[in-house]
């Protein structure tokens, strides 16, 4: 009876991944997934669909396109809710028809968002979910306010990290970290366009897309750089370790500093299409792709790529023995103003208005009315 369970619970997940493309992100869901999602205190996105949705199905590419893009900073779902098994779990999330897409902004701690607009394109997709992410990162923007955030912020009583970064917004892995740690770790971040205020620091001005990131522990306003790499998985294990502020610094970022980069094949390989689909989500600010491959070539991406998947800036370089710890103390000067919480998701503009060909398709609609499915389209 079990194996009999088993073996329907998979076909059932086959054929609702079948309108996804095979080397798809988009990761399948069933109830206890859903629930470990959730769990996550992340920001994920969620597709609620049918295997027999006409609308589904032409969506489906679109959605994988954007998953890609969001990959792995925004994790990226899919419901068949046309399995048995997920029924219970479509009604609960309030599915009443396909196909249903819903942003979860902090797993289960806050309502979830109902994407209501008819462009069911990867772009829609893509800035409608990155833009929502809650913001939990203060922005420092003068070299001087640094050590008054730091004095001030000590006084809370948490971990605090600082990123020095080079790009003129604040790099969604950041603002994916702060979010996922809220209340546990303060983030900031300082543009440092030119590296001058790293310099001014006591570091290197650091190569084109480097970025820094400073640690200040519990009630201290002397940072330590941290040593690691600076992609999601190294970071947010490193920021597991120093939460509690019981842990000894020094050691844990010898960890983190002795941890070499190992490509993954698979992850190198998302990484080439995730390049080309960046480029089609958002063109760099070029009208012709032309004048955009012509950039390229000259040395500069005008997209900003952010490299290996959930990656601060270009892939790491062999480490070489660390020195020891370093540490700054940075000058007093006037604070500029808290960051408001969670207004990322909140202030975005609304979605356009869904087109009449667009509308969802009714739950109680057969299989057999069901429009064929459309191939993936080249261009966005």
């Amino acid at each position: 009876m079990r194996n009999t369970l088993v073996v329907a619970l998979s076909l059932a997940l086959s054929a609702s991944a079948a309108i996804f493309p095979k080397d798809t992100v988009v990761k399948m869901l069933d109830p206890k997934g859903f629930r470990k999602a959730m769990k996550a205190n992340e920001t994920s996105m969620v597709a609620f669909v049918a295997p027999w949705c006409g609308h589904c199905q032409r969506m489906a590419p679109e959605y994988s396109k954007a998953a890609l893009g969001l990959y792995p900073l925004i994790p990226t779902y899919a419901v068949d809710c046309d399995a048995e098994a997920n029924k219970r779990l479509c009604s609960e999330q309030g599915v009443q028809g396909f196909p249903t897409i819903k942003l979860y902004p902090r797993g289960k701690q806050l309502n979830p968002l109902t994407y209501d607009s008819g462009d069911r394109t990867a772009s829609s997709f893509f800035y409608w979910a990155s833009r929502r992410v809650p913001n939990h990162v203060k922005k420092i923007g003068q070299l001087n306010d640094i050590q008054r955030w730091a004095e001030e912020s000590a006084e809370r009583g948490l971990p605090r990290a600082l990123l020095l970064t080079k790009e003129k917004i604040i790099p969604l892995l950041w603002t994916v970290l702060g979010n996922k740690f809220a209340g546990k770790i303060e983030l900031a971040s300082h543009r440092d366009r030119k590296g001058k205020s790293s310099v001014a620091l006591g570091y290197e001005a650091g190569e084109q897309k480097s970025s820094k990131v400073l640690i200040y522990p519990p009630g201290s306003t002397t940072p330590v750089r941290y040593e690691g790499i600076n992609k999601l998985d190294s970071l947010s294990k490193f920021f597991e370790s120093v939460i509690d502020g019981t842990a000894d610094l020094k050691i844990v970022n010898e960890e983190a500093a002795s941890e070499e980069f190992v490509p993954d094949e698979a992850e190198l390989e998302i990484e080439r299409k995730q390049e080309a689909q960046r480029i089609a989500l958002a063109h760099g600010g070029f009208a012709n792709f032309i004048d955009f491959e012509d950039a390229l070539k000259k040395g500069h991406n005008p997209h900003g790529s952010q490299g290996y998947p959930g990656m601060l800036g270009d892939l790491p370089q062999k480490k070489k023995k660390p020195t020891g710890s370093e540490s700054i103390a940075a000058e007093p000067a006037v604070e500029t103003g808290d960051a408001k919480e969670q207004a990322a998701f909140a202030a975005s503009e609304p979605a356009p208005a869904a087109t009449p060909e667009l509308l969802e398709v009714p739950v109680e609609e057969q299989a057999s009315e069901a429009e064929p499915a459309s191939a993936p389209k080249d261009e966005l």
